[in-house]
C-alpha cells in the first residue's frame, strides 16, 4: 500500500501567456530554491485536518511520461520554503507570439518579482533510513501531469479552488537535482507549443 503525499515545490514564473481576451493560458515557472515542503494528502475518509508540513530538500528527479516521475527527497536543514509577495508583479517584457493563436501575448516579470507554489500529488514508493534509524531520504512517484498553482499568501485550504494546471513540459537541471522550467497550460484550454 502506498501513501498519498502532496509535495509543494516554491517557482517564481519566468513567462506567462494570455489569451487573445488577457485571461492566464500557459505558464513558464522556474526554481527558487531546492527545498520543497511535502504533506498528507488528502482522504477519501473524514478524518480531523491535519496540515503537517515538512521541509525537504530534492536530491533527485527523474521524469516519466511528462510528469514529475521519480523524486528523491532528503531532509533539509532549513525551515520549508515561503515567499512573500503580492498577486501583482512588474512587468520586464512584453512580447506578441504571431504564430500562437490561442496566447499571442507573452509577459515577462522581472526576475523573482512573481513568486508561486505549485503542489503536485505523489505517493510515497520508499523510504530509505541512516544506520541510526533516521529518515535518509525519501522517494516519491508521480504520475501525474495535473498540478494546482497558488499565489503566496494562499490559505492551505484554498488548493480546492486554486487554477489546475497540466505539466506540458518539463526540464531537469544539468545535475538532475532539481526543476531547470516548467511549462504548465491550464486545464481545459488548447494545447501550446512551447
Amino acid at each position: 500500500m502506498q501513501t498519498s503525499v502532496q509535495i509543494t515545490f516554491a517557482l517564481e514564473i519566468a513567462a506567462m501567456q494570455l489569451t487573445p481576451s488577457f485571461k492566464m493560458d500557459v505558464l513558464k515557472v522556474r526554481p527558487t530554491s531546492k527545498l520543497v515542503s511535502m504533506r498528507l494528502g488528502s482522504s477519501e475518509q473524514p478524518q480531523p485536518a491535519m496540515n503537517l508540513q515538512v521541509a525537504f530538500e530534492i536530491a533527485d528527479i527523474q521524469p516519466a511520461d511528462g510528469a514529475l516521475g521519480t523524486i528523491r527527497l532528503t531532509p533539509a536543514q532549513q525551515a520549508r520554503p515561503t515567499a512573500t509577495g503580492s498577486p501583482s508583479f512588474a512587468v520586464a517584457g512584453l512580447q506578441v507570439m504571431p504564430n500562437i493563436d490561442t496566447a499571442p501575448v507573452q509577459l515577462t516579470p522581472l526576475q523573482g518579482a512573481a513568486p508561486v507554489f505549485v503542489t503536485a500529488a505523489c505517493q510515497i514508493s520508499t523510504i530509505e533510513l541512516s544506520p541510526s534509524l533516521q529518515i535518509a531520504s525519501i522517494i516519491l512517484n508521480s504520475n501525474s501531469k495535473q498540478v494546482i498553482v497558488q499565489l503566496p499568501g494562499a490559505a492551505p485550504d484554498s488548493a480546492d479552488s486554486a487554477p489546475v494546471f497540466e505539466i506540458a513540459n518539463l526540464q531537469v537541471s544539468d545535475s538532475g537535482d532539481n526543476i531547470g522550467m516548467m511549462q504548465l497550460n491550464l486545464v481545459g484550454t488548447e494545447p501550446k507549443r512551447a
